[in-house]
């Protein structure tokens, strides 16, 4: 580990780990989890806010063909050995052949173009459930972590990078949205933001007020239906926003939970609802449908 993830290693010294002694049985964990993602949603039609937005007139995202060296931007960025799902290609090998960079590129096009078209193993997802803390026999004590396929996340990353030059370009993303401007640091932005505001009022003795809001499995309750329309209202191309679509009717995953004795593993749980974990487009995608 310390030769291929010095971060990793480091970042693991510390961490205590937690054994599953006494799991839930899978049945459980299955019904759990097909309770929050299975159910599929829809968001309200008939608001009134909605109908306005339809007339706000925003100029469309233009199209051209996704070129190789969009791919190789993306991949060189790309963590060399993250934990890749069930096709076990990992981001240090397409780096460093990129002579297929070319045929990924056509492919890719060609799934653009066609989205009903794609191959199922694409879209599915392996989800880890990694015990937090507490009993281990209740199935609310599990963190999942879900790994995609390296292939489908390359393409989603690509087509985010467009989508987040779109929103730049038309200052269509609100400023306070640290997570996804050019040369943002995210998190680590609004910490020293707030940080700088409570050190300041301190200095000057000035009352301060701070609210922070937590959403309960909020990425796991979004309606896919929402997620369609959210990305329309801010003009991505149609070519996109029909690519997302079928991708969204095709997202799935097996639950797999390790324990001493066995591996057990799930049958695949259709994701209708909520974004799909590990998804290189997903957090821009909720970003957009809590600013509309």
């Amino acid at each position: 580990m310390f030769k291929e993830d010095t971060k990793k290693f480091y970042r693991n010294l510390g961490m205590k780990i937690i054994e599953a002694r006494e799991p839930p049985s899978m049945a459980e964990t299955e019904t759990y989890w097909k309770s929050l993602w299975g159910e599929e949603a829809q968001h309200n039609e008939k608001a009134e806010w909605i109908r306005r937005e339809q007339e706000r007139k925003v100029n469309l995202m233009g199209w051209m063909p996704i070129e190789i060296m969009e791919i190789t931007s993306y991949l060189s960025k790309a963590h060399n050995w993250k934990s890749p799902g069930s096709d076990q290609i990992q981001n240090y090998w397409l780096k460093h052949f990129p002579a297929t960079h070319r045929h990924i590129t056509k492919n890719f096009n060609a799934i653009i173009e066609e989205p009903e078209k794609a191959p199922d193993w694409l879209t599915a997802g392996v989800t880890y459930l990694i015990p937090k803390s507490g009993d281990s026999k209740e199935v609310r004590n599990y963190r999942p972590i879900t790994c995609l396929t390296t292939m489908y996340k390359t393409l989603p990353g690509t087509i985010a990078k467009r989508i987040s030059t779109h929103l730049e370009e038309l200052s269509l993303l609100p400023e306070e949205q640290k997570g996804f401007h050019t040369g943002s640091k995210g998190c680590k932005d609004q910490l020293i933001i707030s940080k700088t505001i409570y050190e300041d009022c301190r200095r000057r003795n000035k009352n301060l007020s701070i609210a922070r809001n937590d959403y309960q499995k909020a990425f796991d309750r979004l309606p896919h239906s929402w997620v369609e329309k959210s990305i329309e209202f801010v003009g991505v191309n149609s070519k996109i926003v029909r690519f997302c679509k079928h991708s969204m009717e095709k997202w799935n995953t097996r639950l797999i939970l390790k324990t001493k004795q066995e591996v057990m593993q799930s049958q695949p749980i259709q994701i209708r609802r909520g974004i799909f974990q590990g998804d290189s487009l997903s957090p821009l995608l909720f970003a957009l449908h809590l600013f509309h």
